[in-house]
């Protein structure tokens, strides 16, 4: 991870004790800093909510993350194997139609509704730029 991100998961691991215990996993650190970070996270005990624990009681520690980061906008997703879930859950809280992979070229094409499309995009691209690289995966959006 890099300077910036390992920043961020050090933050993690001192607010979520789950996560420096380790039964919480942080797959993937997206940021742009300064604006907007996206985590994925998978828990290694199935009795544990992985983004529930890192949001805390009324987003108690998650506050602790965003106050240690500026104020910094955190979106925390579950990680999943599927490239095509893990796509949907990191361009949330868009409706997503569909995702076609393209393996050989590693792009996905994101299908959406016409008034979803400003979701997946976010503020100035953020949102797809983040997802595309929390994935590792070269997002293009197409309207249905």
């Amino acid at each position: 991870m890099a300077d910036d991100t390992s920043h961020v998961a050090r933050l993690f691991a001192e607010a979520v004790p789950e996560i420096a215990a380790g039964s919480v996993e942080i797959k993937a650190i997206a940021r742009k800093p300064g604006y907007r970070c996206k985590l994925a996270l998978v828990s290694r005990d199935p009795r544990i909510d992985c983004v529930g624990v890192c949001v805390g009681v009324r987003g108690c520690r998650i506050k602790n993350v965003v106050d240690g980061l500026g104020g910094e906008r955190i979106d925390v997703i579950r990680w999943d194997d599927s490239p095509e879930r893990l796509i949907t859950n990191a361009l949330q809280p868009a409706a997503i139609e569909r995702v076609i992979l393209h393996p050989a070229e590693h792009r996905a094409v994101v299908v959406v509704k016409p008034d979803q499309v400003s979701l997946v995009m976010g503020r100035r691209g953020e949102n797809r730029q983040l997802a595309s690289e929390l994935s590792g995966w070269q997002i293009d959006v197409r309207e249905e």
